[in-house]
């Protein structure tokens, strides 16, 4: 009796025997959250892991964590898979805040990759570097946004306020929030950058504009090869995108001419960025000569530029998440416009703005709705041991900033819009790490204080002479997050129509 090919009965075994040693693989690969006793997201599929949706754009990492995040409630935390990697995505505040300051010397590293071969720019950028590099650029960013520096915020607005009046004034169709916000932070931050007056309410948008909305646009827009970025660097040589090497070179000569003029000018009391970093480097025993040379201008410019696109983008963001808000309550707008309105327009002061609570719980509540970055990755540095689990070096840690704000168990009711969540009260019962629009502990954004406070000073002017209205002929929707980008991007731009107060 004829037992058949032996050749294919050789390659048929080869075959079965592949498929099992595969299945075992797999099985071993996917059941390290199981073999730790950790509740966790099984993985899907044996490529993508959990992460199948984010991989296809549907869904944005943001949305997907808050998924996950209220698929298991009451745990402190949750594994899942990205790809072939074991992940970990926190639930529990405490468990947040041993991240982010207790354990801080195990995750002082941002879970974001970058290498200067590739990417010059973006890698001198304090939010990616890590270790004495961090320390020694999140010092320089920290000592140019003092509260001394800070107080002359609104000294700028009021000089870009006729600006942005004549624009609105002149605005006879409905305005999109977002683009009142880049026309306001666009100049706004240009000139607390490098000093350069750089108005954004021109019909003809800036160079320097055009590069920042470049960067946006790859960086923290609607391109979904970032996130996968974001999740995994072997996808950087696939996705990394041309504008990283087309146009980073044009902020390194501009914070070259900047410095050029600050020196050619002997001016020392600029409040820049650029300024003060000069000034700090100067005391240390550098000299001017030192700072105009290659190496020196791009860290300057790394520096520099990083608050720049930072300022421009989620400030503006924020923004307009705001001013949508108000539109959407009325009742709301107008209280808050009685608080502002105590203020002499004139003579405004960051302190008095700082002072006024109801303005804080607004905009505090706009925050726990539309955080910017609606979550944190962080990687572990050294083994360590959170709630009982040991987390091994080279571990990625989520901490999803929008699935902490929405959850219901924190805040009552999370989709309704309730600014008296931020009264002082309210908060004293909350655990403090249940609210993180810009983190927390040593690496929160440096450039908090400043969004804030702008972005305050602006509302109090804004109010003070215009009512933020539902646009015209159309209905105000609800914010609906875009399915891609790493921050909170709206699917349809936020339409407004902003009228003059009748006095």
């Amino acid at each position: 009796m004829d037992s058949g090919n032996p050749i294919l009965i050789c390659i048929g075994l080869l075959i079965s025997f592949l498929i099992t040693v595969a299945y075992v693989y797999c099985e071993w690969l996917y059941g390290y959250w199981k073999r730790k006793n950790v509740p966790h997201e099984k993985a899907t599929s044996i490529i993508y892991g959990s992460i199948r949706k984010i991989f296809k754009a549907e869904e944005s990492q943001g949305i997907f964590f808050k998924d996950i995040y209220d698929s298991f409630p009451g745990e402190p935390f949750v594994g899942f898979y990205e790809f072939q990697r074991p992940s970990l995505l926190l639930r529990d505040p405490e468990v947040v805040k041993k991240v982010l300051t207790e354990n801080f010397n195990s995750f002082h590293k941002n879970g974001v990759y970058t290498n200067e071969k590739e990417d010059s720019f973006f890698s001198r950028n304090p939010f990616v570097l890590a270790g004495a590099e961090w320390k020694e650029a999140r010092s320089k960013l920290t000592q140019a946004l003092t509260v001394n520096k800070l107080k002359f915020i609104p000294e700028s607005v009021s000089k870009m306020y006729p600006s942005m009046k004549t624009f609105l004034d002149e605005a006879n169709d409905n305005i999109e929030a977002y683009e009142l916000g880049t026309n306001i932070t666009s100049g706004m931050a240009a000139s607390w950058s490098w000093g350069i007056e750089d108005s954004g309410f021109t019909k003809t948008k800036s160079y320097v504009r055009e590069i920042a909305q470049k960067f946006v646009d790859v960086f923290i827009g609607t391109d979904s090869s970032m996130q996968l970025i974001h999740i995994n660097p072997w996808f950087t040589p696939l996705f990394r995108p041309t504008i990283v090497s087309q146009e980073n070179g044009f902020f390194n000569d501009l914070t070259a001419k900047s410095l050029k003029m600050l020196i050619s000018t002997g001016n020392r009391n600029s409040p820049c960025i650029l300024n003060s970093l000069r000034q700090t480097r100067l005391k240390s025993g550098q000299t001017d000569d030192d700072l105009m040379k290659n190496d020196a201008i791009k860290d300057l410019s790394g520096v520099v530029a990083s608050f720049y696109l930072d300022a421009y983008e989620t400030t503006a963001r924020a923004m307009s998440f705001l001013f949508y808000t108000l539109a959407q309550y009325p009742d709301v707008q107008s209280r808050l416009r009685e608080e502002v309105k105590k203020l002499p327009k004139e003579q405004i002061t960051l302190e008095e703005v700082q002072k006024l609570p109801y303005l804080d719980m607004v905009f505090s509540e706009v925050l726990r709705m539309y955080p910017p970055a609606t979550f944190l990755r962080k990687k572990c540095t050294q083994d360590c041991e959170l709630s009982g689990v040991k987390v091994e070096a080279g571990s990625h840690i989520i901490l999803p900033i929008l699935a902490l704000h929405m959850d219901g168990d924190i805040y009552a009711d999370p989709e309704k819009f309730e600014p008296e969540r931020f009264s002082e009260e309210n908060k004293n019962d909350r655990h403090p790490y249940a609210y993180i629009p810009f983190g927390s502990g040593p690496r929160m954004c440096p450039g908090m204080r400043f969004a804030i406070s702008l972005i305050k000073v602006i509302t109090s002017f804004l109010l003070q002479d215009y009512e933020i209205l539902p646009p015209k002929n159309e209905e105000l929707k609800p914010i609906k997050p875009s399915v891609s980008g790493v921050l909170l991007v709206p699917d349809a731009p936020l339409k407004l129509h902003i009228a003059k107060l009748n006095k």
